[in-house]
């Protein structure tokens, strides 16, 4: 899912708006990561880590239907291994056939099961960042479909799959969308603490959340950042796996599932982990349990929210769904200095108590230990600064970095939101940050089935 995707974050009301950690990408396997929406309908044990991916009775059709492509897209984005791979011949990369990718060529590779959702993506993409489409080389298709939740990212198919729950704008193309949850939903139900983040500005959430289940509409620039923040996760992955400069001597005869696997040794995901490995063993377990499903040990019920955040804060991860892969690492990192670079927005992390009862109000979500501006700090900033000149194809990044602030503690004991009014004011917005992406690669068993809901 990226992709993100995507695995476990806890909603919190503050007056009708909702508190969600912003967490957006899980891999499992080598192909799949996930990375926002979310939801378990889906056929199986939602509890083994297996991402649910789009059923073959989908019905998709491309955006623009006199694409060269149009008639390849909507089966090759429902390959789910080596065999139904379509081959690079039939469908190449973005970048493979140009170097400056434009929206119109984007949108010749866009998908979707209805026809409001490639009007809005193309609207997305002219009020985005004018670097997106650059990042878009290292695909074959965009798909947007009603069933898709949490979003992510496949590298059998070489496309990203994305919740339009990103997307929707009036109450007619919102009661099109599958409204389950995401299959990740209960699984740090048994934890004794909540991972929670949030992007904020100033003393505010840096985007207002609303729920599939409401009767309010939205405007354009109401889904600009949290749409873009999941456009940047999911393309993490995409150049993850198949890094642009190297995608011209891929042999096209190859499938997508087969070149991947090609340069899976120039994985950027891999050499981070060799360079720089993420060191906590309690980090890598709890990530197990919030998003692949792990059953919890008796101990593992016991873990404070200080305790995860002593941990974390020693280690180098910007956020702990990096623990759940080394795709997810690189994919937040990532994801976190573009938004600080594009939009001036900060990113926080905190781990609260469980609250009691079955109404707890954001009063109840005590913080234990947290921070903003983790990313600036000296255990992250390098590895940072490494993902950035390889996605980016860039030595010098210092223009992405020089804006990361060192970290702020926030004030334990303290509730979450409570947290959000001791920063000083900096040019504001509004919200929370929808669900988390995942990774699908080929050797994963992935289960066909509806996916509805999403967590980070």
């Amino acid at each position: 899912m990226s992709n993100s995707s995507y695995s476990g974050v806890k909603s919190l009301m503050k007056g009708s708006r909702t508190v969600s950690s912003l967490l957006c990408s899980v891999i499992i396997g080598l192909s799949l990561t996930a990375c926002g929406g979310g939801g378990s309908s889906a056929q199986g044990d939602t509890r083994s880590g297996a991402i649910p991916t789009l059923d073959e009775s989908t019905t998709l059709q491309p955006a623009v239907s006199t694409s060269s492509y149009s008639a390849l897209l909507a089966n090759c984005v429902l390959a789910d291994n080596d065999s139904s791979s379509c081959s690079l011949e039939a469908l190449p990369m973005i970048g493979q056939e140009t170097n400056q990718p434009d929206i119109a060529t984007i949108m010749e590779r866009v998908v979707v099961s209805h026809d409001w959702m490639a009007a809005r993506f193309e609207q997305l993409l002219r009020a985005a960042p004018g670097q997106l489409p650059g990042l878009m080389k290292s695909l074959t298709a965009v798909v947007i479909s009603a069933d898709i939740r949490p979003s992510y990212y496949s590298s059998t198919t070489g496309a990203i799959y994305l919740d339009p729950a990103y997307l929707w704008l009036t109450n007619t193309e919102k009661k099109s969308i599958d409204q389950g949850e995401d299959y990740r939903s209960g699984f740090d139900d048994e934890l004794a603490f909540v991972s929670l983040s949030r992007y904020v500005l100033g003393n505010d959430y840096a985007w207002d959340f609303y729920a599939l289940d409401g009767d309010e509409t939205r405007q354009l620039e109401d889904i600009v950042l949290p749409a873009v923040r999941l456009l940047f996760h999911e393309l993490a992955h995409a150049n993850d796996f198949f890094p642009p400069h190297l995608i011209g001597g891929l042999d096209r005869s190859n499938s997508v599932a087969e070149a991947g696997r090609s340069l899976s040794g120039e994985q950027l995901s891999r050499q981070l982990d060799r360079s720089s490995p993420l060191q906590s063993t309690l980090l890598h377990s709890m990530a197990a349990i919030m998003y692949q499903g792990d059953t919890p040990s008796a101990s593992d019920r016991t873990v404070s929210a200080m305790e995860v955040g002593l941990s974390f804060e020693i280690d180098g991860a910007n956020d702990d769904y990096a623990y759940s892969s080394i795709y997810e690492d690189t994919a937040m990192l990532f994801e976190e200095v573009m938004m600080r670079f594009h939009f001036g927005v900060a990113r926080e992390i905190g781990y609260t108590d469980r609250p009691q009862g079955n109404s707890p109000t954001c009063s109840d979500y005590v913080v234990r230990w947290g921070l903003r501006h983790r990313t600036g700090s000296d255990q992250v900033l390098p590895r940072a600064e490494q993902v950035l000149q390889y996605i980016l194809q860039q030595n010098d990044v210092s223009a992405y970095l020089n804006d990361l602030e060192p970290p702020i503690d926030m004030q334990r004991g303290v509730d979450w939101c409570t947290n959000l009014a001791q920063f000083p004011t900096e040019n504001a917005v509004i919200a929370p940050p929808p669900p988390l992406p995942r990774v699908l690669r080929p050797d994963d068993r992935n289960r066909h089935g509806r996916i509805a809901g999403s967590r980070r």
